[in-house]
């Protein structure tokens, strides 16, 4: 293993109690764990890492050693996580995050990939919706070139359905609304034209910026919205269009449709223009079958989240709102991912 400890660093190990903490002769160590995927690999520690087996400890990475890629699948073999100071203040989800591409391009396995990313990306998007502009929008770039890249390997959108969590933030919807979008997109027009899923991508992933400022008392009510409210939820696509011209300078036509249509509904019942089928983009309505499934799916202040042959059953029940074949290749597609 590329990260074998030194005979100075066995000459360190150090014997802990079940609460995380060691002695030796010299120090007292008090113990923080981090997960293995957490880790920003591929970049020098920032702190000394150990790890952490049978109550003994032992250091495997001295602060700016090489993380060594090569090394995660051993590690693997031995623990899900290594421990540091407590003392010591790092950002671990910061180094990740600015580090993502490089993680992403390591020898992990995919499934520790997926979550390395599905983190950073929900974190991202956060950042985003508190604060949209041009460095906002570059965020969202970055992201979904990250993001397309993963879902070339075999089993990345398996991991990302696993990940996809049951309560509701508009950050993580909107994650969940790309996973979703670019399954069923991917399938229908392959994965060869990469710049064009890279701009798909982060349509898919801003499609609701436009709910950046509305309140939280309005977004989490749990009775019905009266008329107020629901003026200004009907307005949140328009709201998001303009944002993203006024920040990207020009958007494509088919982001357009993404923000504008993804409330659209086949039979003309939908917001904000009551568009009928023939009027309506497949983007937006391929946007609009992922976000349906992740709002039936998540939790919300006002309603449990329902099981994903549940969800199918009531969007079948729906077909006069999606449009038909769309919702069937979707259906069929995240089915062998269902409960």
């Amino acid at each position: 293993m590329a990260s074998n400890p030194s005979p100075d660093d066995r000459a360190q190990k150090l014997r802990v109690s079940e609460g995380g903490e060691g002695d030796t002769a010299k120090k007292r160590v008090r113990l923080r764990p981090v997960a293995l995927p957490n880790l920003p690999w591929g970049t020098p520690a920032p702190v000394d890492l150990y790890m952490l087996q049978e109550k003994e400890l032992s250091l495997l990475f001295r602060s700016q050693q090489a993380l060594s890629p090569e090394s995660y699948g051993e590690i693997c073999k031995q623990s899900d996580r290594l421990y540091y100071d407590r003392d010591a203040q790092v950002n671990w989800q910061s180094l990740v995050d600015s580090n993502l591409s490089n993680i992403l391009q390591t020898p992990l396995t995919t499934e520790a990939k997926a979550a390395v990313a599905y983190g950073s990306a929900a974190r991202k998007t956060q950042e985003i919706f508190q604060e949209f502009n041009e460095a906002g929008y570059a965020q969202a770039e970055d992201t979904v070139l990250a993001l397309n890249k993963l879902m070339d390997e075999p089993n990345a959108l398996e991991s990302f359905f696993q990940l996809t969590i049951h309560d509701y933030y508009t950050y993580t919807h909107s994650v969940h609304v790309y996973i979703y979008s670019m399954l069923l997109t991917r399938a229908v027009i392959g994965s060869d034209n990469t710049l064009f899923l890279q701009d798909l991508g982060v349509g898919y992933l801003l499609h609701d910026i436009g709910k950046k400022d509305i309140s939280t008392d309005i977004l989490n009510k749990k009775g019905k919205l009266d008329d107020d409210e629901w003026a200004v939820i009907k307005k949140h696509p328009l709201i998001g269009y303009d944002l993203l011209v006024k920040i990207s300078g020009k958007i494509s036509d088919e982001v357009a449709q993404i923000v504008l249509q993804h409330h659209e509904k086949c039979d003309g019942t939908g917001y904000p223009r009551n568009l009928k089928d023939s009027d309506i983009g497949r983007y937006g309505k391929i946007c609009a079958v992922a976000d349906v499934y992740d709002a039936l799916t998540t939790r919300r202040s006002y309603k449990e989240a329902l099981s994903k042959m549940a969800a199918f059953t009531i969007m079948q029940d729906s077909k006069g709102h999606f449009d038909h074949q769309l919702l069937a290749r979707f259906i069929r597609l995240a089915v062998p991912f269902a409960e």
